[in-house]
C-alpha cells in the first residue's frame, strides 16, 4: 500500500479520526489498546483488500470512503434502541381515572433488554467487520455459507473461511469486554455477569453467519472477468455491469451491501434480547 497516496486521498477522514480518538481518550472513553486494534484492523484490512479486490471505479479494492448510509446500515437500529431505551427511562407511568390503564408489565422488561439490544448490534458488527477485513488474509479460498463444498474467490458476498468466523468471535469479544467496562465504569454502574457476555459474544458471531448468509441469498456479487477479482461498490453501493461484457453478476439483487448490514445488525440485536428475556440475562446494579 503506497502511504503517502493513502494519506492524500483521506485526508479528511484522517483529521476527522484525530480528533475523535483525541476526544475519547481525554474522556478516558478510548484505551490505547482499543486505539491500536481499530489502527491494525483498518490498516491491514485496507491493505489486503488492495490487492484481492478492486473498486468500481477503477482504482484498488475497499469501498472507499464511509458515507452516511454506510453508518445508518451499521448503527441504526442500535439509535433506535437508545432513543426507545432514553424515553422509557425518563418517562412515567400512564395514570387516569377515567381510564383503567396503567405502565404494561413489559415496560421494565424492556429497559433491561433494551441495553442487551444495543451491545449486540455493536457486537455483530464487529464481528463482522473483523470477519471481512481480517479473515480475507486467510491462506485459502473461502467457501460458499449455503454450499460449504464451493470454493468462491476472496470478497464473493456470502463467502466464508474458518480463519474469518475466528475473527469475527475475536471482534465480537473485543467489543463485549469494552461494553462490559463501560456499564461498570460510568453510572449507574452496572455488571455483565459471564452468561450475559457469552451471549453478547454469540450474538456477534450469529450476525456475522446471518451477514454471509443474506450476502449468499439477496445480494449480488460482481467479479471482473480479466482479474477474476471481485468488484466492489463505493460506499456500499451496488456495482454497474458494464455494457462491453468486463463483469460477471452472480446471484440475486435485492439488497445493496448496506441493506444486508442493516437488516443483519437488527436481526441480531433482536435475537439477543429474545435469549434474554428467554433466560432473564441483562445488566446488574
Amino acid at each position: 500500500m503506497d502511504i503517502s497516496h493513502f494519506a492524500k486521498t483521506h485526508i479528511s477522514q484522517i483529521t476527522a479520526t484525530i480528533g475523535l480518538v483525541t476526544y475519547a481518550s481525554a474522556r478516558k472513553k478510548l484505551t490505547p489498546g482499543g486505539i491500536l486494534a481499530g489502527i491494525f484492523v483498518a490498516v491491514i484490512g485496507h491493505n489486503a483488500k488492495s490487492h484481492l479486490t478492486q473498486s468500481s471505479t477503477g482504482g484498488t479494492g475497499g469501498e472507499g470512503a464511509r458515507r452516511s448510509a454506510q453508518v445508518f446500515a451499521n448503527s441504526g437500529f442500535a439509535c433506535l434502541l437508545i432513543l426507545l431505551h432514553a424515553w422509557l427511562l425518563n418517562s412515567t407511568p400512564f395514570i387516569s381515572s377515567n381510564v383503567s390503564l396503567s405502565a404494561g408489565p413489559h415496560l421494565p422488561a424492556l429497559q433491561r433488554l433494551f441495553p442487551i439490544g444495543i451491545i449486540a448490534q455493536y457486537a455483530a458488527v464487529a464481528a463482522d467487520t473483523f470477519s471481512s477485513e481480517l479473515g480475507i488474509l486467510s491462506r485459502g479460498d473461502p467457501f460458499m455459507i449455503t454450499a460449504p463444498w464451493r470454493k468462491v474467490p476472496k470478497g464473493t458476498n456470502g463467502g466464508v473461511s474458518v480463519d474469518g468466523l475466528a475473527y469475527g468471535v475475536l471482534g465480537s469479544l473485543l467489543l463485549t469486554l469494552v461494553a462490559g467496562a463501560a456499564v461498570y465504569l460510568a453510572p449507574p454502574k452496572e455488571v455483565m455477569d459471564a452468561k450475559t457476555a457469552g451471549l453478547l459474544v454469540g450474538a456477534g458471531l450469529a450476525g456475522s453467519v446471518i451477514d454471509s448468509v443474506l450476502g449468499a441469498v439477496v445480494q449480488v456479487t460482481v467479479t471482473d472477468k480479466r482479474s477474476g477479482k471481485v468488484v466492489e461498490g463505493a460506499g456500499g453501493q451496488r456495482v454497474k455491469v458494464l455494457p462491453d461484457g468486463t463483469r460477471v453478476q452472480i446471484g440475486t439483487d435485492l439488497l445493496t451491501n448496506n441493506g444486508v448490514n442493516f437488516v443483519m445488525a437488527a436481526l441480531a440485536s433482536l435475537l439477543a434480547m429474545g435469549v434474554a428475556h428467554e433466560f432473564g440475562l441483562g445488566l446488574t446494579s
